[in-house]
């Protein structure tokens, strides 16, 4: 269960997606919070992650490759008490209609992929740090951001299962819904 909502809405529910768009540009934002563990995911239009990549001096051929993605500025949050380990490879998606879960494109997918063309270390650098971390743990009160990529077409919708271990015990949390901009050009 999904719903939109007002950019200043009451308290959230545990594990109930929300909706909302930037009052000025319309990009949408979703969130859920699933056992002390809160998740945003904004949209990246592509000519942003253009703009972004271009200007820390990727190849052409590379920065389409990425803005043809479904690229969101990613938002983990640990409100909880205790500390929780994150790993991008435990994260799958849900295409519409699928039901088959697929991993992530992380920034490892990414640069394995652009080895061959040898990028400088600045480049490689900016990419790296730009993107969310594939590991990380998170004490209460913790948070970091970064950019995930899903390997759909534009205007696909999909739901996201996060999860992360808290005591050595794999929870998930599941947001849904989510779209892909409509158009990749």
């Amino acid at each position: 269960m999904f719903f939109a909502t007002a950019p200043h809405a009451a308290a959230p529910q545990e594990g109930i997606t929300r909706l909302s768009l930037d009052p000025d540009t319309g990009i949408p934002t979703w969130e859920v919070d699933t056992k002390g563990v809160h998740l945003r995911l904004t949209q990246i239009t592509p000519e942003q992650a253009r703009a972004f990549m271009l200007g820390r001096g990727m190849d052409k051929q590379s920065v389409e490759e990425f803005a043809h993605a479904c690229v969101y500025m990613t938002v983990v949050r640990n409100e909880g008490k205790q500390a929780i380990d994150h790993n991008l490879a435990d994260w799958h998606y849900l295409p519409e209609g699928s039901g088959q879960p697929k991993a992530l494109l992380t920034k490892h997918d990414w640069l394995t992929r652009w080895q061959p063309r040898n990028f400088s270390r600045p480049v490689r650098l900016a990419f790296e740090w730009s993107q969310f971390p594939v590991e990380q743990t998170f004490f209460p009160g913790d948070w970091n951001q970064g950019m995930t990529t899903f390997a759909l077409p534009a205007g696909s919708r999909f739901d996201v299962l996060h999860r992360w271990k808290q005591n050595g015990r794999l929870y998930e949390g599941k947001m849904q819904n989510v779209q892909c901009p409509s158009s990749f050009d």
